[in-house]
């Protein structure tokens, strides 16, 4: 369903009346909120998010096509989506940050009733708000594929705590005893003995497990004096371990999931890309949703990805170096992944960095020109169907 809905005769001429619904997600309920062109009398009204709301939304729209404007879709309600989107319903994102933008100049109250009045407001009036369109298929994609990505945030960011205790309980020699403190023999092993006291108290067999030459590094090391403060250390050590191999089960259940899931034909022509597997392809494929809804315009997708520069200007004076804050932050942080991998491993990746680098950008800004090399070549696998050497 499009925008125009009716045409109606005005001073001899014709007059496009235009319907918009906006819609303030949350987790318990929706508040949407009807405007129409013609000035008729704003309709609002509250349902309970559940498969009655696409029914309450038909209702209030009382027959009528309109324009469904509403900000979070990418993260509230897929399943209320995917029915309006079933029924041919006309969606558009709106980002939260030009909403509230709105919200904040027309009046100081932040209720969901302001928020769906200004959704239906911008919908009304600005037509060339992005679709949202996406199939089932890219749903899962998404939604497995941001849970891989949370599980390994979290893992990393537990990780870390875990290396500032261990550099209390054991001090500098920790480090020494694995190569890799993420292994599982690793995790169990600071799990049986939190602090280098219980290591050098512990079973016989302990030098057997790291080695003799680390053992000789512990026992030199010596021990702490034992107190409360180093009781609770313990606990957390043990904690953060055990912590940390639960979300590698996690993180292992969730890549079973994602292989067990058919692949699409947009999944396998992106995986002909070097170093692009099944986590970032669905990534890739996930968060991009209908390709067709960026119309072929490259640029655009390389902005909606958080990779090209904003332009600012003012008066005389005009640059392009502004980082973007309206971006897809699952798909920017694909495409640098992908571009730091690339740039470890394939030489052409790795001369393009070079060759940006000797041009006077530092490493991140090389990184991210990189990143945005590769999101276009994506963009062209994903609207011509070809593989990556095609």
């Amino acid at each position: 369903m499009r925008l125009v809905v009716e045409t109606e005769k005005a001073f001899g001429g014709s007059v496009q009346r235009r319907v918009a619904v906006g819609i303030d997600p949350s987790r318990v309920a929706l508040q949407m909120s009807l405007l129409s062109s013609d000035g008729d009398k704003p309709r609002s009204k509250r349902v309970t998010l559940g498969p009655s709301a696409v029914k309450a939304v038909e209702e209030l729209l009382q027959g009528h096509q309109a324009v469904i404007a509403m900000e979070g879709s990418y993260s509230t309600g897929q399943l209320f989506l995917l029915e309006l989107l079933e029924r041919q319903h006309d969606v558009r994102e709106i980002h939260p940050m030009v909403s509230k933008r709105l919200r904040e100049a027309l009046t100081e109250d932040h209720t969901d009733q302001a928020d769906a009045d200004g959704m239906a407001f911008i919908g009304l009036w600005k037509q060339d708000l992005p679709a949202v369109r996406f199939s089932e298929e890219q749903a899962v994609c998404k939604r497995l594929s941001r849970l891989r990505d949370r599980l390994g945030r979290d893992h990393t960011r537990y990780l870390n705590r875990l290396h500032a205790c261990l550099s209390e309980t054991y001090g500098a020699s920790y480090k020494g005893l694995f190569q890799d403190l993420s292994a599982k023999k690793a995790l169990r092993f600071f799990q049986q003995y939190p602090t280098i006291n219980d290591v050098i108290a512990g079973d016989p067999d302990v030098p057997l497990q790291i080695g003799k030459e680390a053992w000789e590094k512990l026992k030199s090391a010596g021990c702490w004096r034992e107190g409360t403060y180093l009781s609770c250390l313990r606990a957390e050590v043990r904690a953060l371990a055990a912590h940390i191999l639960s979300l590698q089960e996690r993180i292992s259940e969730a890549e079973r999931e994602m292989a067990n899931i058919p692949p699409s034909e947009e999944q396998l022509l992106l995986q002909t890309m070097p170093q692009v597997g099944l986590i970032t392809a669905m990534s890739v494929v996930g968060n991009t949703g209908d390709v067709s809804r960026f119309e072929g315009n490259v640029h655009q997708y390389v902005a909606y990805c958080g990779l090209a520069p904003r332009r600012q200007q003012s008066g005389a004076s005009e640059s392009e170096g502004r980082a973007r804050r309206r971006y897809n932050r699952y798909l920017k942080r694909a495409y640098v992944l992908l571009a730091l991998n690339q740039m470890r491993i394939n030489p052409v990746a790795r001369e393009y960095y070079t060759r940006k680098r000797r041009e006077g950008k530092g490493h991140w800004a090389a990184l991210r020109c990189l990143a945005r090399h590769l999101c276009r070549i994506a963009f062209r696998i994903l609207t011509t169907k070809k593989t990556y050497q095609e």
